[in-house]
This record gives C-alpha cells, sequence and structure tokens, in this order.
C-alpha cells in the first residue's frame, strides 16, 4: 500500500512535468476578446477607402490629388481625423495598390499653408469657388474630404473626393471603424 502512495503521485508529477501547460489565450481568443485595434486595422480600412476612391476615377484622368485632414460633426479636426488622412496619404502613394498607377499627393504642410492664405479652413464641404482656388493654389485635379462620424455602436469614416473644377462629386467611400475606447478619445481631442 505504501508504494502505491509513494508510486502514483512520482508517476503523476512524472507525466505532468512532460506536458507543456500555456497559461496565456489561444492567438483565435486574443483576436476575438481584442478591446483595442491596432495601427495595421487603420492602415486596411485607409487602404481600402483609397482602393474604392481609387475605382471610382479610372475614367477621369486624375493623378494630382489633395487630401484634407477629416473632420468631425462640427467641422473640426480631432486627432483622429489627422491621423487617418495621413493613413489615407500613405495608401494613396503606395504603387503596390493601385498597379502601376500613380497618384500624386499635396504635402500636407503645403496644404495647411495654403489654407491660411485664402482663409479657410479644414472642411468636408467646400464652395466651388473655394474648391477651385484650392485646385489652382496646390496645382491639384480634386480634392479628397472626409467626414468621421461618432453613430455610438461603430463610427463612420466617409470620404469623399471632389473636382476642383467642376465641383462636381467623382467618387465617394464609407468605413466603418471598431468603437473603441482609443478612437473616441482621439475623436474628442482637438
Amino acid at each position: 500500500m505504501k508504494t502505491y502512495k509513494t508510486f502514483y503521485p512520482i508517476l503523476f508529477l512524472i507525466i505532468l512535468s512532460a506536458c507543456e501547460v500555456r497559461m496565456a489565450p489561444t492567438e483565435y481568443w486574443s483576436k476575438l476578446f481584442r478591446t483595442q485595434t491596432d495601427s495595421s486595422y487603420y492602415q486596411g480600412k485607409s487602404e481600402s477607402l483609397a482602393n474604392e476612391i481609387a475605382e471610382d476615377i479610372e475614367e477621369y484622368e486624375i493623378n494630382k490629388i489633395t487630401v484634407m485632414d477629416f473632420v468631425d460633426e462640427g467641422n473640426r479636426t480631432p486627432i483622429l481625423g489627422e491621423y487617418l488622412s495621413s493613413r489615407v496619404v500613405q495608401a494613396f502613394t503606395a504603387r503596390s495598390l493601385f498597379q502601376g498607377r500613380i497618384f500624386h499627393v499635396t504635402q500636407k504642410g503645403e496644404v495647411n499653408e495654403t489654407l491660411q492664405q485664402l482663409n479657410l479652413q479644414h472642411n468636408f464641404l467646400y464652395a466651388k469657388n473655394d474648391l477651385k482656388a484650392l485646385g489652382e493654389s496646390l496645382n491639384s485635379q480634386a480634392v479628397l474630404t472626409g467626414k468621421i462620424t461618432d453613430l455610438g455602436t461603430n463610427i463612420d469614416m466617409h470620404l469623399t473626393l471632389t473636382d476642383v473644377v467642376t465641383g462636381e462629386v467623382i467618387s465617394s467611400a464609407t468605413q466603418h471603424l471598431k468603437r473603441t475606447r482609443f478612437a473616441v478619445e482621439m475623436l474628442r481631442q482637438h
């Protein structure tokens, strides 16, 4: 009897020592319960929007665009709007996304300087005269504006590409973003 009392615990420990115990959640569960998003998530959303916009402008011979910082419902530029507009610029300048089609994007500092000279602000909607003045000043064929709307369950990012000469909306696209604490905080800060 005594041998069983000492033999079985030793055997149990030997078997247990050969097993790997993993205390961390598996990759599947980590993705399922992830509460925050990372930069690759926003990059993917921005690339999807850039692709949608680029598909719609095949018939137009537009290769130079100006990307404005995205605004919220109050036409103010939140940190999230600046961040996402930078991601869209990155997507438009990635040559691999558009099968060799090249887009030239106006540099952000030049955009801000021109807005200041024309006494304009980042906006979602511009009057035709303002668009024309922006186009001429920046040597741009189209202006891409964006609006970020907190819907409570998610955040919508809507983009509109407008021809600077005619004022015609050439293309528009919308993506739904996860409403994380990080995104809401960045949307509230201006």
